[in-house]
């Protein structure tokens, strides 16, 4: 009999503390997702020219001149902190082929890809 209520008692306990499927649904949908700047780099074109490892060795950018940024360069033309790469991507590059992409991107998502490149240029 105590065996039975013991058992009884720990199933309570674990049910009280389980979150119904339509309760943890909920709760995921309203909690936002994490961005993935290197996704994004992938899926939204950055890749295309900067290529997957951020060389600059992407298959459009073989054709442009001058040629995308090579991120694991030390130097780069506007530098490589965080703000100024978030300058770069939102506004594009006068001169290059670097687009503008605030309106395309999220702030967020800028964010994101900027953290990414950087991390490519080991600069984070």
């Amino acid at each position: 009999m105590k065996k039975t209520i013991l058992m009884i008692s720990a199933l309570a306990f674990v049910a009280c503390g389980k979150k119904t499927e339509t309760e943890s649904t909920a709760a995921a949908a309203a909690a936002p997702a994490a961005i993935s700047g290197e996704a994004l780099f992938n899926e939204k074109g950055c890749a295309t020219c900067h290529g997957a490892q951020g060389k600059g060795d992407g298959p459009v950018g073989a054709a442009l001149k001058p040629k995308p940024r090579n991120f694991s360069d030390a130097k780069w033309k506007f530098g490589y902190d965080l703000a100024t790469v978030i300058k770069t991507i939102s506004n594009g590059s006068t001169g290059t082929g670097m687009a503008p992409y605030k309106g395309v991107l999220t702030d967020a998502e800028i964010q994101a890809v900027a953290e990414h490149v950087r991390k490519l240029g080991g600069k984070n």
